[in-house]
């Protein structure tokens, strides 16, 4: 599972396969991919970014975004074993159904995490639910924070509009760091997801109003995938010299 021991070209082409893989995907799916970090990660200081999990195509945002802080990347993957690859880009196993496996991933995310640069995406809800709202953060996220109290906890928000274009359209916000001065880990974890909370009911918000790349782009945000046009969009580009 640590895939050390295998030979760095077998690594740099699983890399490379899951790669292409995700950035195909996300081009190919989405009309534009906009993001807008307040608080850069920095270099020295591993980083827990934490988000709701509303789409199947999360982790492949995530991992997006990730691509452009240039830190070794890391993520907790149910599904792991169904694409051993992604291994290769920092995917570590969280099945459902085996928790000594999980608690090897939790111990190897640990020792990861104290060796910075490092960036893990994290979904404190645990699974991927429809809707608007948020489940209860599970406890990963602070008994993390209590183990490597140094690291660097970046809330943000991932909202997916499909308003306007045939494809949709994916904001990520990325916020100030979390601290909190409680000692409960219950009320720690109320006080992370319900700042989670007004990130995403606010990046909806946003999403809506930015109806154009120009007005994403005033608003702060960068694009980080320009994706596909819709069918009219490719049509007129046809028919206009």
């Amino acid at each position: 599972m640590e895939r050390t021991r295998l030979p760095r070209v077998v690594t740099a082409g699983a890399a490379a396969l899951a790669d292409a893989l995700i950035r195909w995907s996300v081009r190919s799916h989405f009309r534009a991919v906009y993001a807008r970090v307040l608080a850069p990660p920095s270099p020295d200081r591993a980083v827990i970014l934490f988000a709701n999990h509303h789409s199947w195509w999360d982790g492949y945002l995530c991992y997006t975004l990730g691509r452009t802080w240039g830190m070794p990347m890391n993520l907790w993957m149910e599904e792991w074993r169904w694409f051993p690859p992604f291994w290769a880009l920092g995917a570590l196993p969280y099945p459902t159904h085996d928790a000594n496996v999980r608690a090897r991933t939790l111990r190897r995310t640990v020792r990861l995490l104290r060796q910075p640069p490092r960036v893990l995406f994290l979904f404190p809800e645990g699974v991927i639910h429809a809707g608007f709202h948020l489940l209860p953060f599970g406890r990963s996220l602070h008994w993390l924070a209590q183990q490597v109290p140094e690291v660097q906890l970046l809330p943000a928000a991932i909202v997916i509009s499909h308003t306007l274009h045939q494809y949709p359209r994916a904001f990520l916000h990325v916020d100030l760091p979390f601290t909190s001065p409680v000692s409960s880990p219950s009320e720690w974890l109320q006080q992370a997801q319900d700042r989670i909370a007004a990130l995403v009911e606010r990046l909806r918000e946003e999403a809506e109003c930015c109806d154009s790349t120009e007005k994403a782009l005033a608003a702060g945000f960068s694009m980080l995938v320009r994706g596909k046009p819709s069918v009219h969009e490719r049509w007129w580009a046809k028919v206009v010299p």
